[in-house]
């Protein structure tokens, strides 16, 4: 048995007292030189910090004022660049007796719906919920905000009720608006003192170039500028109360501050770019650059900015310097303090702590390595066996991509022995192309520590295998031999193949079952011929409208699909009779959804399939069956709901005649927040006035 090392004797230094007296001057006044530029240096790293801080504020809060701009030019441009708008604003515009006709024109009619669906989504109305159920009732209440339609004189055509005229500033507004070019109506304070902005997106005809000579009107959106715009401007997880950002713009020679500073509502602060040191003149003139300046109130402060694209805002973050770098420069005081008074004190103890300190460091490192190196020799010989018994491929390669460690099995693998992989790289051992792959998951699992899982289709001789790969990033790679710490990386592959085709070819077989069920229902019920597929194809795309997680989306297709697989059980001269249905037989009907639950309870779905079909009568308002109300409703079942009431209605049956898609949608519209849910109908309505609806369904339902 080996005896434990022992620890060598600790050699005492000699020095001569006059070569350690001039050490002790010499150190004393390279100390306080050293104390200064230290204190100096440290100033500068707060600086830096709160420089790279106030920059990550900046570029995120310019970020999200950017895409609040962005998201509204991109979706008043939709509306502007709708090929139905263009077409019945050129058709009102060309029908002398228009404005001289008893009722409102049809086109006119159509307009205003479009804007007021388009108003509520984008929040430029006030009280969207009371607008839009009077949108037939022809009630304006003027607010100054909304959409309109202006022809190229500037006389409104159409527009939602808060917006019947422009005010003459605003129209003014509107008039030196560039044309062929969308553009910005800047922040300014309506008469009734509100804070606003608008939008000015040019209108050309349906067959035009989109060009200045050609444009026919203006879409103008105004809307108030509240609370939720300037939280944009507030930094998530920033605590100091001094650190605000700030939106300006230049005017002339001055300087205005549109959002709301301390206790000063927006746009009431202007200020003269020419006052000496103002961070505000500063930022507006040198947008991206950091700078300590003064605040409005002569406070100094750190300061950086950045330009706002599409407008001519600038937004500036700045923060107190005393608050900022409070604990810095108490810390740096502290420490010059204590420094200068202790330096010519301790000196010579501190050469003796140092020599001692530094021999008997050199003693634990040398221990400390010895162990380190025993440790890692059992882990490697530990990580030999376990590897050497997994049925997967195992690596372990370093920051560079090369090999340090390998299982038998890897080894099986890539036919390559054993002794031989370990040192080279992944190209020499996979090849290039699977090589820079394998690289570029290693980076990203060192880079972000975390764990990186993908699966791939790998072509072999004998066909295409599906690999699960695993890339665990490693503090320190557990061989001996490697420097303290080698950060790599860990990685797994596992043949998933027969997995993958288990899964595929059960997702077919359910596709089949369900089209067969499908196909069954159809056939015994020919005036509901398509019925269930075209319930599907609305839901779907009114999922895929609300922006619903791919697995709902297809949980709502799935649904509507079979939704009447109950009718299995109704006799077939009560679904195609005639005549009034009575009430116990239009009770058997509406019960088969219930049926159709029952019948699919036991089959596995990815998505709550049987419970949206359950759910599918409940009334918005809690009035249901179930007596479930609002969000407690799946959404899936709330669009079920939708969709399978439009469908009902333009689809003819043999006891009714095929509703128009405009009439069926008024009927929707009526119907929000009691049976139907606000989101889903306004995503149908969308879909069929906007991405083509009515040319979908024209290839299932049965013809009017």
């Amino acid at each position: 048995m080996n005896a434990p090392p022992t620890l060598p004797k600790l050699r005492q230094p000699a020095l001569n007292p006059y070569v350690l007296a001039v050490l002790v001057a010499a150190l004393a006044l390279v100390g306080g030189t050293l104390v200064l530029r230290f204190a100096s240096i440290q100033e500068n790293r707060a600086l830096m910090q709160w420089q790279n801080t106030l920059n990550l504020v900046a570029d995120s809060r310019a970020a999200d004022i950017d895409g609040w701009l962005d998201r509204h030019f991109k979706e008043l441009g939709a509306v502007a660049g709708n090929p139905s708008l263009q077409l019945y604003l050129t058709e009102l515009m060309s029908s002398p007796d228009a404005k001289n006709a008893p009722e409102e024109p049809p086109q006119a009619v159509f307009l205003r719906n479009l804007l007021l669906i388009t108003a509520d989504r984008l929040g430029f109305i006030d009280k969207a919920p009371n607008e839009l159920k009077a949108i037939n009732a022809n009630v304006r209440q003027p607010s100054g905000t909304g959409l309109a339609i202006v022809d190229n004189n500037g006389k409104v055509l159409v527009s939602t009720a808060g917006l019947p005229v422009l005010e003459s500033d605003l129209a003014r507004k509107v008039a030196d608006a560039p044309r062929g070019k969308a553009s910005l109506i800047d922040i300014f304070t309506a008469p009734s003192g509100e804070v606003r902005m608008g939008f000015v997106i040019p209108i050309y005809p349906i067959q035009g170039d989109a060009t200045a000579a050609q444009q026919i009107g203006t879409l103008v959106g105004i809307k108030n500028i509240d609370g939720n715009f300037f939280n944009l401007l507030q930094h998530p997880g920033i605590t100091e109360k001094t650190l605000e950002a700030v939106l300006l713009r230049r005017e002339g020679d001055n300087v205005v501050y549109l959002s709301p500073t301390g206790d000063v509502q927006p746009v009431a602060t202007t200020l003269a770019l020419a006052t000496p040191g103002l961070d505000a003149a500063y930022a507006v003139a040198s947008p991206g650059n950091f700078a300590v300046k003064t605040d409005r109130q002569s406070h100094t402060t750190l300061m950086t900015s950045r330009a706002i694209a599409n407008s001519p805002w600038v937004m500036m973050v700045h923060i107190d310097r005393k608050q900022a770098l409070a604990e810095s420069d108490l810390w740096r005081r502290q420490t010059e303090i204590i420094m200068f008074f202790a330096l010519m004190a301790v000196i010579g103890g501190i050469i003796a702590v140092w020599y001692y300190g530094t021999s008997k460091r050199t003693l634990m490192l040398s221990l400390e390595t010895a162990r380190l190196a025993a440790s890692l020799s059992a882990q490697e010989k530990l990580l030999r066996v376990v590897a050497d018994n997994q049925l997967e491929p195992i690596l372990i390669v370093d920051s560079g991509d090369k090999i340090h460690f390998a299982n038998e099995k890897a080894a099986d693998t890539y036919l390559m022995p054993l002794a031989d992989i370990a040192g080279k790289d992944l190209t020499a051992l996979m090849g290039y192309p699977r090589a820079m792959d394998y690289g570029a998951a290693n980076k990203e699992a060192l880079v972000g520590s975390k764990v990186i899982s993908r699966q791939r289709d790998v072509k072999t001789e004998t066909g295409t295998q599906v690999i699960w790969s695993e890339h665990i990033p490693l503090a320190n790679i557990p061989i001996e031999g490697l420097p303290y710490p080698s950060p790599g990386v860990l990685i797994v592959d596992q043949d998933v193949t027969e997995v993958v085709s288990e899964r595929e070819r059960r997702v077919r077989t359910l596709q089949q079952v369900i089209n067969a069920l499908v196909y069954a229902v159809d056939k015994r019920d020919p005036y509901a011929a398509n019925h269930s597929i075209s319930v599907a194809l609305v839901a779907r795309e009114v999922a895929l409208g609300m922006g619903l997680e791919p697995k709902l989306v297809e949980t709502a297709e799935i649904a509507g699909k079979l939704m009447n697989v109950g009718k299995i059980v109704v006799p077939s001269e009560l679904l195609t009779k005639v005549s009034a249905l009575d009430e116990n037989e239009v009770k058997f009907i509406r019960e088969s959804l219930q049926r159709s639950a029952d019948l699919i309870q036991g089959i596995e779905f990815d998505g709550p399939v049987t419970e949206t079909l359950l759910q599918a009568q409940e009334n918005f308002d809690g009035t249901g069956p179930l007596g479930l109300k609002g969000d407690k409703i799946l959404v899936t079942a709330r669009v079920i709901m939708v969709a399978n009431a439009f469908i009902g209605m333009v689809s003819p049956r043999s006891y009714h005649a095929a509703m128009g898609t405009e009439q069926a949608i008024k009927i929707l519209l009526e119907n929000i927040d009691t049976r139907f849910d606000r989101r889903v109908v306004v995503s149908l309505a969308n879909f069929i006035e906007n991405r083509h609806g009515q040319g979908a369904l024209a290839h299932l339902t049965v013809s009017r």
